[in-house]
This record gives structure tokens, C-alpha cells and sequence, in this order.
């Protein structure tokens, strides 16, 4: 009998947390925009200057942030990201979705998943890690901030900046809805991060609710002042010195 309790527990215990799960991934779903993030590495390091920061050697562009469904995090407490899980897309993964501090790249895309891709598993496209990396990176070859920008005559440079309006103007086929963030250093707004929204169906374009930027490192880039684009340098964390 105390052995048929204890399995009758062990069974009950697992089913709550199945339920729990399931739970949380139906909350999640309520979702109507997504925000694919990329990040410029040039500027980057400039905001983290307590830490060791670097851009590895086969970086040569804008690199991933995320893919963020809706505004909900952590829709998952159990689904945790394995290295079998990104078999196939390690390569791809290193080159464009690199860790830029001095940690584990595979530390960052767990947490990524943990923290937004789990928010996205009712979506087909997204409903396994292997399927949401293998769609992150698939959306950073569709979106390619590098060639827009320079067919746009966008260059990195410590010594020339663009009006707001230039880099709107350069990635307006996309969506008017696509956000520059900024970081102000010296007085000057330096380019870090560049958000797409994404309707569901992964078409850009989507009305976003109002972002908090009360803990974020980065602002909306401003009319004010020109934005600078700073170049990859061996001093990442002081790229003009």
C-alpha cells in the first residue's frame, strides 16, 4: 500500500508539473507581434566597460540579439535549451549569433531560449529549439541590416555620422515601424541595436506595444544629434580611442 501511494504521488506530482507547463505555454500564446533584434558589435562593448568584451575574429557584421514573441518572458520554467538541440546550426550559430562577452555563446543562446524562444512554441515555425534557432537565423539572411545599409552609403566611421531619417530611409522597405536604438557616449548617439517587427506570420510590419526603457542600456535613437555607426577596432570597448 505505501508503495502504491508513492507512485500514486510520484504520478500526481508529474502531471501537475506536465499541466503547469502546458499552462504556461498557452499563456504565452497570446502573442501578435514578434521583434527580431540585431545588435552592432563595433558599439557594443562600449556599454559593458566593467566587463571583458570581445568581438571574435570571424564577426564581420551585425550580429543576433534575439526573436522575441510578444512582451512575455520565461513562458516555460522546464523546457531548458540542450546541446543536441542546435545539432546542424553550431557553425551558423558561432558566425551570427556570437556572444560578445567573455562567456560561453552557448550560455547565451540558452537563456535566449529560456527567456523568449519557449514564449513561442504554439507557433509551428517555432515549436522546437532546433526550429526557432534554425528560423532566427534564417530571418537574419531575409533581413540583412549589413547590405541595406550599405547600399544606402551607411559606413562605419568614428569621424562621419547620418541623420536618423538616413537609416529609417535605408530600412523603410521593411517596415516605418522598424525601431534604432541608441547609446550617448560624449555626447554622441552611438547606433547599438536595431529591432524588426514581425506580424505572426513572420512578415514584417506589427504594432508593438510601449516599450519600457527604465532598466535598458540603449533609448529610441533621436532626431537631436547625427548617429555615428563605430567601427570594429582591436579596443572594442573604446573603438575611437
Amino acid at each position: 500500500m505505501a508503495l502504491y501511494i508513492r507512485m500514486y504521488l510520484a504520478a500526481l506530482c508529474g502531471l501537475t508539473a506536465t499541466t503547469a507547463a502546458q499552462a504556461d505555454v498557452k499563456n504565452s500564446c497570446h502573442w501578435k507581434c514578434l521583434t527580431f533584434v540585431q545588435l552592432w558589435p563595433g558599439s557594443f562593448c562600449m556599454t559593458f566597460p566593467k566587463y571583458q568584451c570581445r568581438i571574435p575574429e570571424h564577426v564581420d557584421g551585425w550580429t543576433i540579439h534575439g526573436l522575441w514573441p510578444g512582451s512575455k518572458e520565461n513562458c516555460n520554467r522546464t523546457w531548458q535549451l540542450t546541446h543536441k538541440d542546435i545539432d546542424g546550426l553550431w557553425d551558423d550559430l558561432d558566425q551570427y549569433w556570437p556572444s560578445l562577452l567573455n562567456t560561453e555563446s552557448f550560455k547565451f543562446w540558452k537563456n535566449e531560449w529560456y527567456k523568449h524562444g519557449t514564449c513561442g512554441t504554439c507557433a509551428d515555425s517555432m515549436s522546437s529549439p532546433h526550429k526557432y534557432f534554425k528560423l532566427v537565423l534564417e530571418l537574419r539572411t531575409k533581413f540583412s541590416i549589413d547590405a541595406s545599409l550599405a547600399a544606402a552609403g551607411i559606413k562605419p566611421s568614428c569621424n562621419y555620422s547620418y541623420t536618423l531619417e538616413k537609416f529609417q530611409s535605408a530600412l523603410d522597405y521593411l517596415s516605418p515601424q522598424v525601431r534604432f536604438q541608441c547609446y550617448t557616449h560624449k555626447k554622441r548617439q552611438i547606433l547599438m541595436q536595431i529591432k524588426i517587427p514581425l506580424s505572426k506570420d513572420l512578415s514584417p510590419g506589427c504594432h508593438h506595444h510601449k516599450e519600457s526603457f527604465s532598466n535598458s542600456y540603449y533609448r529610441p535613437c533621436t532626431n537631436e544629434s547625427e548617429i555615428y555607426v563605430y567601427p570594429f577596432t582591436a579596443h572594442p570597448q573604446n573603438p575611437c580611442s
